[in-house]
């Protein structure tokens, strides 16, 4: 007995922590974290593997949450249980996490690092509201918190892969790999942002075009309106409408055209749904799309690592794929799919951006 426990302590450290993944089976070559793994974020990543735009096959998918997030995770697990070929397990962090040692070295700060080291790349996918004390703003009353504990992993876990202003150390594990990718979209590139030091506006509506979202978008133009405003009216609450809306973006720089092929010029219509948007922006990010007035981020890149990333709209939804369902934006308006709402340009460049993902995750 005291040799088995002789041998437990020299062991190292790594190895005991490697125990938090499981061994990649011998059909799979690499791993994917998925931040945030939702029964509808596992069904879009089911879609886009069956539709040939994410080749899965050899890549084994680990979504990771703490135990104090909101979201039942058990709904994920009956989701996995019928996706039999779906190569996708959950691990649960659990240990404690504080708003005041999220950018430093903390008690998580090893399992993260085991994490970085046997992946290749992590997802952040959208969601709700940050907690403006976060970035060391005043939290406006528009501002709507549901899942603290969501918000302080995988803020935690960003700054520890990226680095940040709050803190120099611990070194971003990036240095390390700097070929690891990183992408959020929606909130996920608004915790990409603040996790590095940067900061966001609370509110679209009142604080870039100076109204409020329930009084509907008569007084905006199209590429204006980064929600459906017109589902937040009272009157409308049982009408159906989408609370998503379309509008195009402007490129900035060259990211896009080298990730999809897209010309620099083109301006394509995106899937919008979110009231916040970076303000100041994070250490080592820069701009790499606007909305067509120029006042809202649309993209950024990283400076230093060729793989890191956040977009503000969704082009992970179902309906660009499988364009079944119909919206409807107005309570006079035409419903129709994604498809009949999208140019051909539009739809060309959501299928060329889940390609170009694609072909980094094989290089890696």
């Amino acid at each position: 007995m005291k040799f088995k426990l002789l041998l437990i302590l020299l062991l190292p450290v790594s190895l005991l922590q490697a125990q938090l993944l499981k061994p990649l089976p011998d059909h799979l070559n690499k791993r994917i974290l998925i931040a945030h793994p939702t029964a509808g974020n596992i069904n879009i990543l089911s879609t886009l593997s069956n539709k040939g735009l994410l080749d899965l096959d050899s890549i084994q998918l680990v979504g990771l949450y703490h135990s104090k997030e909101e979201y039942d995770y058990a709904e994920s697990q009956a989701v996995l249980d019928t996706l039999k070929a779906f190569n996708m397990y959950l691990v649960e962090l659990n240990d404690s996490l504080y708003a005041d040692s999220l950018f430093q070295k903390n008690e998580l700060t090893d399992k993260f690092y085991e994490l970085f080291t046997h992946s290749v790349a992590s997802f952040f996918f959208g969601g709700p509201d940050i907690p403006a004390a976060l970035y060391h703003e005043e939290q406006n009353p528009l501002t709507k918190v549901y899942d603290p504990y969501r918000h302080y992993f995988e803020l935690s876990f960003i700054y520890h892969l990226l680095g940040g202003r709050q803190n120099h150390q611990p070194k971003a594990f990036l240095k390390q790999k700097p070929d690891y990718l990183v992408h959020g979209i929606c909130l996920g590139m608004q915790s990409m942002n603040v996790a590095t030091g940067g900061s966001l506006i609370q509110d679209i509506p009142s604080e870039v075009y100076h109204g409020n979202e329930s009084e509907g978008l008569d007084q905006l133009g199209e590429n204006e309106i980064h929600r459906n405003y017109y589902n937040h009216m009272p009157e409308n609450e049982k009408r159906g409408l989408s609370g998503f809306h379309f509008h195009h973006i402007r490129f900035k720089g060259n990211t896009f055209t080298k990730l999809t092929g897209i010309q620099k010029k083109a301006c394509p219509m995106v899937n919008s749904y979110h009231h916040q948007a970076i303000k100041k922006l994070g250490k080592g990010f820069r701009i790499s799309a606007r909305s067509m007035d120029g006042k809202i981020i649309e993209a950024i890149s990283h400076k230093t690592y060729p793989n890191v990333w956040g977009i503000q709209f969704h082009p992970e939804r179902t309906d660009f794929y499988n364009p079944k369902n119909k919206v409807r934006f107005t309570p006079k308006g035409e419903a129709k799919t994604f498809a009949d709402w999208l140019d051909h340009e539009s739809m060309s460049f959501h299928k060329a951006y889940w390609k170009a993902i694609n072909e980094r995750l094989r290089k890696l």
